[in-house]
């Protein structure tokens, strides 16, 4: 369905006299219009589901933690832009669910070792290279120093919102816990389609 929506547009640009005369080019401006409406889709989801868990705050923190930090680190990728959007739903939907069951049992203490186990992921495990978007060895240093710079950030805004309110202290490091869990998972899924290809 995207693909369709993005070959609309590419028309319609080509109709305004906006010049894409090659094949190719067609198919890199459609590619970054797909994923640029994928992306917005997930945002209109993530607040959606917000609205309905009448918790706007945590589809913002969720957001920004998630995204943040999975555009360095990597992690799995869906094969179709249907299964990221309901992956991307359930794992904010679970993200949610889990904080609120887990709100009279995690402590201070349960929350900084939530974090630190996050932190082993984010060092160790990522990031996680795909096939799809090559990238030197420079870069892929690069993108684990800033993974690393934006896990100590996340780590510090969750302990700050846990003693604002522990609820989003919690989302926070839940947030940053299941982007870790998508790492192994990434990295298996990857070996997989290198070896079929």
């Amino acid at each position: 369905m995207y693909h369709s929506v993005a070959m609309w547009i590419v028309k319609k640009l080509e109709h305004n006299n906006v010049e894409l005369e090659e094949t190719d080019s067609q198919e890199i401006c459609a590619y970054g219009i797909e994923i640029t409406l994928s992306t917005i889709v997930n945002y209109v989801l993530l607040i959606s589901i917000g609205l309905l868990f009448k918790s706007i705050i945590s589809a913002v923190i969720f957001g920004m933690v998630f995204m943040t930090i999975r555009h360095y680190i990597g992690g799995y990728h869906c094969t179709t832009y249907l299964r990221c959007n309901l992956t991307f739903c359930g794992i904010f939907t679970s993200v949610l669910l889990l904080g609120q069951i887990l709100l009279n049992w995690i402590n201070i203490s349960i929350l900084i070792l939530i974090l630190l186990w996050g932190g082993l992921g984010v060092w160790y495990l990522g990031p996680v290279e795909n096939k799809h978007k090559p990238v030197t060895s420079e870069q892929l240093h690069r993108c684990h120093t800033i993974a690393k710079c934006i896990y100590i950030v996340d780590f510090a805004v969750s302990l700050f919102l846990y003693f604002w309110k522990p609820y989003y202290g919690i989302i926070t490091a839940l947030t940053l816990l299941s982007v870790v869990v998508l790492l192994p998972i990434g990295t298996i899924a990857e070996r997989r389609r290198n070896d079929e290809s």
